[in-house]
């Protein structure tokens, strides 16, 4: 009998550890958010206190939302090392100052080349510069650094579009739809991946 209740309590624990590990962070869950169009959702579940990773992707639903000082807000409570630079990147292109912004971005990713937001700020900038292939490259760094980054997916395949590597394109466009399946983009990518097909 007593054997019975150990092995109950043993499997209720171990259900309860395996909920536990399998439930998203709170930022896994704003991400998914942004990754549906739902930027009003994402702004209203972020506090100001968050972490960094979440204060860069309530600076990017802001931009999203055309609310320009607001992103700037949110961008300049990035602190410490390449965050700070990512956010005075993101800061100065919010401003339209893409010089000041490609500077802290290239920063950003000496501090920390790691860090999948840093890499992502930088192929934001270059993307903005019309560098394509550069812009391409710099996030696919950020797709390494962190593979569940949909939009690094997203906007590596347009760039790679853009610069004629419909074969690379392909790769990434794949992951971005299997990682944000109900992303407002995601009729767009669609209709160039047939396109692309029936060639």
């Amino acid at each position: 009998m007593t054997n019975v209740h150990v092995r109950r309590g043993a499997i209720t624990t171990l259900t309860v550890l395996l909920f536990v590990a399998a439930r998203p962070t709170a930022q896994e869950d704003v991400r998914k958010l942004f990754e549906a169009g739902k930027y009003q959702e994402v702004v209203a579940r972020t506090p100001a206190d968050g972490p960094p990773d979440a204060q860069y992707q309530k600076g990017l639903a802001h931009l999203k939302l055309n609310q320009g000082d607001a992103a700037k807000e949110a961008f300049g409570r990035l602190d410490g090392g390449a965050w700070k630079s990512v956010g005075q990147s993101a800061i100065a292109m919010t401003d339209g100052n893409q010089d000041a912004a490609l500077d802290a971005a290239r920063s950003a990713v000496s501090e920390n080349p790691g860090l999948a937001e840093a890499q992502y700020q930088l192929g934001s900038v270059l993307e903005a510069r019309n560098e394509r292939p550069a812009a391409a490259e710099a996030f696919v760094k950020a797709t390494e650094a962190n593979p569940q980054m949909a939009y690094a997916h997203y906007h590596a395949a347009m760039n790679f579009y853009e610069a004629k590597r419909v074969d690379r394109m392909a790769v990434y466009f794949e992951n971005f739809l299997r990682l944000a399946p109900n992303a407002p983009e995601r009729p767009a990518v669609e209709s160039i991946m047939r396109t692309m097909r029936g060639r």
